[in-house]
């Protein structure tokens, strides 16, 4: 992925065409963002939340490197940081990578701290799950709701000097991530329009500037899959707004990934999708060669357009794959409903699969962009969908909320 080039521009554009996308491109305001590398409590299934306990491990290290190496002649004008350890070593791998020497535009933003779950931190997945049943079903389907006591210091006054006691707050940790981010904008856009910053934070907060971002609702908050040192991009097109436009979501092909692992689990369905449009046969045969090592059980295209002949190309690895073609141009989103209204009924105790069931959707890009605003419950405006690329959509079998964990994967 080379990021230094202008992803929006084709070689067949006019002159005039030209000179309007270079106009946009000087006038938006372009944020890389990148979530830190493996942690010990990454690696011990721990929630990490805004303590400041894990460091990177040698795999952390290495992957920061790579992404740096992946960054390499991005032309920066600012970088942002969390202040918190893993991020700060992250940083530091990611800045040698990318053979930047010049340090002075790096910015620690308490705004980029991870979420704050004090009771959490430090406790491993399953025993959240197993002890704090009922928070963490709250947490996991209805995350604008979630709430958590809070030790807040309160000052008394006391005769003969000042007494420190404790009080407990309920505080709402996604609402509070989410007015952190948007602080976070409202302060930064202003300072560095037309430019390119590097932001390098956490998973929850990278979640959160991308979806203040793009309208999303903290609803939404664990539909956005963040892998440890995937790449976002986001285009601020307007100056002194903060709408952005979602350019690349999730990349991981740096880290020698066809596409991102799976987080929770290996059960569910996992849609490739693939708008097409017709006229790059050297794009689509790219994407072959990388789903080559995929394992794909069907396909879905519609057959009054060019994209059965795409998914024929794209699947020329895969002889054994169920080919189906619909005749409704609207097929991926009324698919889409009817497997999220039915799949909750879905027992799945007993299902117990090796990996997820993996379906190919090749459509015109038109129809793949309906079908992403619709997961993310947001608007066209907001999502910068690049044909003949590839994004991936999970439906975890445990979980309410499909998962995006790859937008434009090229």
């Amino acid at each position: 992925m080379q990021l230094k080039n202008d992803w929006g521009l084709r070689d067949k554009e006019n002159p005039q065409s030209k000179i309007q996308n270079l106009k946009s491109k000087i006038d938006s305001t372009r944020v890389i963002l990148v979530r830190h590398g493996q942690s010990t409590y990454n690696a011990q299934k721990r929630y990490q939340g805004s303590c400041d306990d894990s460091v990177l491990t040698e795999k952390g290290r290495s992957d920061a490197y790579q992404t740096g190496v992946a960054l390499r002649g991005t032309e920066l004008d600012a970088i942002y940081t969390s202040p918190l350890r893993r991020v700060q070593e992250t940083t530091v791998e990611i800045l040698e990578g990318m053979e930047v020497e010049e340090k002075k535009r790096i910015f620690t933003s308490s705004h980029l701290k991870e979420i704050d779950i004090p009771k959490w931190q430090g406790l491993t997945y399953k025993y959240v799950q197993e002890h704090f049943a009922a928070d963490y079903h709250c947490w996991n389907e209805r995350p604008h709701e979630f709430q958590m006591a809070e030790p807040q210091p309160e000052m008394r006054l006391r005769k003969g000097g000042v007494a420190v006691a404790t009080s407990v707050q309920q505080c709402f940790p996604v609402l509070d991530l989410y007015d952190r981010a948007q602080q976070f904008w409202q302060e930064i856009l202003p300072r560095h329009v037309g430019k390119t910053i590097l932001i390098v934070s956490h998973s929850g907060t990278i979640r959160s500037l991308i979806s203040t971002a793009i309208a999303m609702k903290s609803e939404q908050y664990h539909v956005l899959q963040q892998s440890n040192c995937g790449i976002n991009i986001l285009n601020f097109p307007t100056p002194g707004e903060q709408q952005g436009k979602l350019e690349a979501m999730n990349i991981t092909t740096h880290l020698s990934e066809v596409i991102p692992k799976l987080k929770n689990g290996k059960q569910g369905l996992r849609l490739l999708l693939v708008p097409v449009t017709g006229t790059a046969p050297h794009l689509i045969h790219q994407l072959a060669e990388r789903l080559q090592t995929v394992p794909i059980d069907f396909s879905l295209s519609s057959d009054l357009d060019s994209s059965q002949q795409n998914a024929e190309q794209l699947l020329k690895y895969h002889p054994k794959t169920v080919q189906l073609q619909v005749l409704r141009q609207d097929f991926p989103a009324i698919w889409q409903q009817n497997l999220l209204s039915k799949r909750a009924v879905v027992p799945s105790n007993e299902i117990d699969l090796s990996r997820p069931t993996t379906g190919l959707v090749v459509a015109c890009p038109s129809i793949i962009e309906n079908m992403l605003t619709h997961l993310l419950d947001t608007s066209l405006q907001c999502l910068q969908l690049i044909p003949d690329t590839l994004s991936v959509v999970y439906y975890p079998l445990k979980s309410p909320f499909p998962v995006l964990q790859a937008m434009n994967i090229t």
